[in-house]
C-alpha cells in the first residue's frame, strides 16, 4: 500500500461494526414539525396529528429520510456533530462530503419511536480529484425501533479530501479581500421568502401511470443562510462548511458555505412523498451528489418515470431524479422507487428489503 492514503490500519476497518446506538429521546411531534418546518415541506403527515390519526397510517410520522437526531454534539474543528463520522484514521483533516445515499425505507417513523442505528464500513478506496487525492467511505447504517423492526437501511458514501501537496490553509490575515467576492445572502431587505401552501397533491394510481411523464417538480429558494442554519437546528448537525464563511473559504477551500447534501436530499425527498401520496409509499432513493450549491441559489428537485412493474400484487413506479440550481448546474441525481395503490387497493405499511 505504499503511496496510498489507505494504510493497513484503514483497510482492517472493512467490515467492522458500530456498537447500536439509541436516540437520546423519541421522535417527538416538535422534532417532526421542525423537519418539516427546515424543508419547507408542508405534508400534513408530520405536522396535523388529526389528519395523521384518520390517514391509513394511524398516527403523526417524522419525515423519513430524517428519522435520527444528533443531541447536543460535541464541538470540533469541523462543527458539531461532525467529528463522530472521522472513525477512519486518515493522514490529512477533511471534511466529509456528502457523496451520495441509497435508502431503503421499510416502515413508516412514527412520533414515540426510539430509534438506533448502527453502521458497518462496507468499503474504503482512494481516486484522484482534481483538487488531489480523495478516499471514499462506504457504510451501511440500519435503523430499528423500540420493537426491532427495521425502519430504513442506508448505504452512504462520504468523500474525504486531502489538500494538493505543498499546500497549506490560507490565514485570514493574507486573503481578507476574498471574503468580499462573496455577496450577502438574500432576502434583501423588507423581502420575506414566504412559505409554501400546506396541501397535498391529488393521489395517484398505479394504472393511470405513464412512462416518461413528469414529477411536479418542488422548488426551493432562493436558499439563505437560514435555511441552512434552521436545517442544523432540526437534525443537530451543525457542520461548520454550512455556516461558517471564512472557515469554508479558508480551511476547506471552498467558494462559500454550501448547501448542506443531507437538505438537498430531503427536497428530492419531498418531490417523492408527493407524488407517492398519503396513499402509495417512497420505499427506495439512491442519489449521487455531484456539485455544490450555495445561498442565492433557487433550487428545482424534477424527476419522470422511467418504468412501471408489477411484484406481488403491487404497483412498482421507478423514476429518475434530479436537482438543478439557478446557474444552470445540476448538483444531484439518482433513481427512486414509489409503490402506488390500484384502485380499490391499500398498500402495506411494511415492506421487504432488497437485495
Amino acid at each position: 500500500m505504499a503511496g496510498t492514503l489507505i494504510t493497513e490500519e484503514v483497510l482492517a476497518l472493512i467490515g467492522q461494526e458500530t456498537t447500536p446506538e439509541r436516540n437520546r429521546f423519541p421522535i417527538s411531534a416538535e422534532m417532526a414539525w421542525d423537519v418539516a418546518d427546515a424543508i419547507q415541506d408542508p405534508n400534513p403527515l408530520y405536522t396535523d396529528p388529526d389528519l395523521a390519526q384518520k390517514s391509513r397510517f394511524g398516527g403523526l410520522m417524522c419525515p423519513p429520510l430524517a428519522t435520527w437526531k444528533d443531541i447536543a454534539p460535541p464541538i470540533g474543528y469541523f462543527g458539531a456533530g461532525q467529528e463522530s463520522h472521522f472513525q477512519v484514521p486518515l493522514p490529512f483533516n477533511s471534511y466529509g462530503l456528502n457523496g451520495g445515499i441509497d435508502w431503503q425505507l421499510l416502515r413508516p417513523a412514527y412520533v414515540g419511536s426510539w430509534i438506533t442505528r448502527a453502521s458497518r464500513i462496507l468499503d474504503i478506496y482512494e481516486k484522484a480529484g482534481r483538487s488531489g487525492p480523495l478516499v471514499f467511505v462506504v457504510r451501511q447504517e440500519t435503523q430499528t425501533n423500540q420493537d426491532g423492526q427495521v425502519v430504513n437501511q442506508a448505504q452512504h458514501v462520504s468523500i474525504h479530501r486531502g489538500l494538493p501537496a505543498g499546500e497549506e490553509p490560507l490565514e485570514i490575515a493574507n486573503v481578507s479581500d476574498n471574503l468580499e467576492t462573496v455577496r450577502v445572502s438574500p432576502p434583501d431587505p423588507g423581502v420575506v421568502i414566504p412559505k409554501p401552501p400546506k396541501e397535498l397533491e391529488t393521489q395517484r394510481f398505479f394504472e393511470d401511470i405513464v412512462v416518461g411523464e413528469v414529477l411536479n417538480p418542488v422548488v426551493k429558494g432562493p436558499i439563505t443562510t437560514t435555511h441552512l442554519v434552521r436545517w442544523a437546528a432540526a437534525n443537530g448537525n451543525y457542520a461548520r462548511i454550512h455556516w461558517d464563511l471564512p472557515f469554508a473559504q479558508l480551511r476547506q477551500g471552498l467558494a462559500n458555505v454550501v448547501v448542506n447534501g443531507s437538505l438537498k436530499n430531503q427536497y428530492l425527498g419531498q418531490l417523492l412523498t408527493d407524488f407517492a401520496g398519503v396513499e402509495g409509499w417512497f420505499k427506495r432513493f439512491s442519489v449521487q451528489h455531484r456539485g455544490m450549491d450555495y445561498p442565492g441559489d433557487v433550487l428545482t428537485a424534477s424527476g419522470a418515470v422511467t418504468g412501471k412493474r408489477e411484484a406481488d400484487g403491487y404497483g412498482y413506479v421507478d423514476c429518475t431524479v434530479v436537482l438543478d440550481n439557478s446557474r444552470g448546474e445540476q448538483t444531484a441525481a439518482g433513481q427512486a422507487t414509489v409503490i402506488l395503490p390500484k384502485r380499490g387497493q391499500t398498500l402495506p405499511l411494511v415492506w421487504e428489503a432488497e437485495e
